[in-house]
C-alpha cells in the first residue's frame, strides 16, 4: 500500500516538525521503512524537478532519483534528522523541496495494510492520510559481468556485443536497455528501467552476439535483483587474429582475409574479415564448422580486393602455413611479398601524411623548421622530408615529374641538382627500378622509366650549355 500524507496546517511548520518526528521516533519499523523506500514527491513538472535536485545539490547524506516526474529522496547517512532538517522553517534554509513537501505532501510507497492504517490513525492529528494501492514503480537495473571463453580466458576480441531481455512468456520477450558493447577484457554492464507490474523482478536473460550479429551465449536470472552480476561461458567459438603488413612493415588496409580448416584434399571456409587502417583483422568461427575435430587445421589466406563486380575476391596475395590443431586464440600475422601486392608507395604515404598537416601549404616552401615539426609528428624521417621538399622544388622550376628525384635521391645519388643530372644515364635508370622494386616510387612510373628520367638528362645538356657560355 502506498500513504500520501498531506499537512493540515502547513503554517504551523515547527510544531508539525516536532510532532512529525516524534511519530515516526515511536512507530515500529517506520523510520527503517522510510531509510530502505525513501519518501516521494510526485506530480512535478521539469522545472520543479530541476529546483528539487538543485535544493539537494552538495548535501552529501540525501540523494535524489528522478522517475518520469517524481523524484525519490533517500536518507543516505541513516539519520531522518538529516531529512527533517531540510524542512525546517528556517529562512536561511528555505528551499523548493521543503515548499513542495509543506504544498503538496509526500508518500511513503510498499506499507502494509496495517502499516498504512495505524499510520493515518497516528498521523490524523497533523495530516490527512490518503491510502492506495501501492503503484507499479519503474527502477533502474543493472546487470554486469565478464565474458569468458571455453577455456576460462575472458574474451577478448573487438565486435562483440551484449543484449538484456526480460521474458514475459516463453515465446514473449522484451529488450532491457541499450545493447552494449563487450570490452577489451571480455566485461560488460547493461543499465536499465524495469517496472514491477507484481513481479518480484524481471525474468532476465543476457544474449552474446558475435561481430556477425549471431547468437554465440546466453545466461539467465529470474528473477534478477536490482543489481546483478552474470559472468557468461562463449563455447565452441575460436578467434583467429593478426596484422597484414608489407615487407616494409607498412600495415595494408582493405584486404580481405580469410580462415580455412584444412583436410588432406579439402579446405572448409570458416570466417572472413577485411583488414582495418592498421592492417589488422578478426575472424571468429564456432567449431560446429569442423568436420569430425574438434580443433582447426587453420590456415589463413589474403586476397586482393575484387578488381570486377561479381567476383568474390581478388587474386591471393599471401598465406599463412597450416597451424595444426589450433587453439581458442590464435595470432597469425602475415607478410605479403611486394611483387604480389604493391600497396601505396612510400612516395604516395609520405606525401597523404604531410597534405593532413600543410593545409595547401606547397610542399617546396616548407622551411627546415616545418621539416622540424612534420618530422615530430608523422616520424617520417628528416633527411625524407628534405628530399620531398627537393623533389617539389625541382619539379616547380624545371616540369618534371613528381616523385622522381625522391626515388633516385632514396638511392643514395647525390642531393645536388647539377651532380645528379650528370649522373650517367644507366645509373639514374637503375636507380629509379630499384626504388620501383622496393615500392619507394609510385607505380606509375614503372611504364615510362626512360620517359621520367628524360627531363633531367635534358637538364643536364642545358647546363653544360650554359657552363660553357659563361666560359667563354
Amino acid at each position: 500500500m502506498r500513504a500520501t500524507i498531506q499537512f493540515s496546517q502547513p503554517d504551523k511548520k515547527f510544531d508539525i516538525l516536532q510532532k512529525l518526528f516524534s511519530f515516526v521516533k515511536g512507530f515500529k519499523n517506520l523510520r527503517q521503512h522510510i531509510l530502505e523506500q525513501g519518501i516521494l514527491l510526485e506530480r512535478l513538472n521539469s522545472g520543479e524537478i530541476e529546483n528539487v535536485q538543485r535544493a539537494l545539490a552538495g548535501i552529501n547524506y540525501l540523494e535524489g532519483r528522478v522517475i518520469d516526474n517524481s523524484v525519490r529522496i533517500f536518507v543516505t547517512d541513516g539519520e531522518l534528522r538529516a531529512l527533517f532538517d531540510l524542512m525546517m522553517p528556517v529562512s536561511r534554509k528555505q528551499n523548493d523541496f521543503s515548499r513542495i513537501l509543506w504544498e503538496r505532501g509526500f508518500t511513503i510507497e510498499e506499507l502494509s495494510q496495517d502499516q498504512a492504517e495505524n499510520l493515518r490513525n497516528q498521523f490524523s492529528a497533523i495530516a490527512t492520510v490518503t491510502i492506495g494501492p501501492d503503484v507499479p514503480r519503474t527502477r533502474i537495473y543493472t546487470v554486469g559481468g565478464q565474458i569468458f571463453q571455453e577455456d576460462g580466458v575472458p574474451l577478448c576480441a573487438r565486435g562483440f556485443t551484449v543484449c538484456a531481455f526480460d521474458a514475459l512468456s516463453v515465446n514473449t520477450f522484451v529488450r532491457c536497455g541499450a545493447m552494449g558493447a563487450v570490452q577489451e577484457d571480455g566485461f560488460y554492464r547493461i543499465d536499465y528501467a524495469w517496472r514491477s507490474n507484481g513481479r518480484i523482478g524481471p525474468d532476465l536473460f543476457v544474449r552474446v552476439f558475435d561481430p556477425e550479429g549471431d547468437i554465440v551465449a546466453e545466461a539467465r536470472k529470474n528473477p534478477a535483483a536490482v543489481q546483478e552480476f552474470l559472468d557468461i561461458t562463449v563455447k565452441t567459438l575460436c578467434i583467429v587474429r593478426g596484422t597484414i603488413r608489407q615487407v616494409d612493415d607498412f600495415p595494408l588496409p582493405h584486404l580481405l582475409v580469410r580462415a580455412f580448416d584444412r583436410d588432406m584434399r579439402a579446405e572448409t571456409l570458416l570466417g572472413q574479415a577485411m583488414t582495418d587502417a592498421e592492417g589488422s583483422y578478426q575472424i571468429t568461427y564456432g567449431t560446429n564448422k569442423l568436420r569430425m575435430k574438434d580443433k582447426a587445421d587453420l590456415i589463413v589466406r589474403v586476397f586482393e580486393p575484387a578488381d570486377s563486380e561479381g567476383k568474390e575476391t581478388g587474386d591471393e596475395i599471401g598465406a599463412s602455413e597450416i597451424i595444426f590443431n589450433a587453439p581458442l586464440q590464435q595470432a597469425v600475422d602475415l607478410e605479403v611479398k611486394s611483387g604480389k601486392f604493391r600497396g601505396p608507395s612510400e612516395y604516395e604515404r609520405y606525401i597523404t601524411a604531410l597534405k593532413l598537416l600543410i593545409e595547401g601549404e606547397p610542399v617546396h616552401q616548407l622551411t627546415d623548421k616545418d621539416l622540424s615539426f612534420l618530422g615530430g609528428k608523422t616520424g617520417i624521417p628528416l633527411e625524407h622530408l628534405n628530399y620531398l621538399r627537393l623533389d617539389d622544388q625541382w619539379c616547380f622550376h624545371y616540369s618534371m615529374e613528381p616523385a622522381v628525384v625522391y626515388s633516385l635521391l632514396r638511392q643514395g645519388l647525390p642531393a645536388d641538382l647539377h651532380h645528379l643530372s650528370t649522373e650517367k644515364p644507366t645509373r639514374l635508370h637503375e636507380a629509379l627500378q630499384a626504388s620501383l622494386a622496393h615500392n619507394i616510387a609510385p607505380a606509375v612510373l614503372a611504364d615510362k622509366v626512360d620517359q621520367a628520367i628524360k627531363p633531367l638528362l635534358s637538364l643536364a645538356d642545358s647546363m653544360v650549355f650554359e657552363l660553357e657560355r659563361r666560359a667563354k
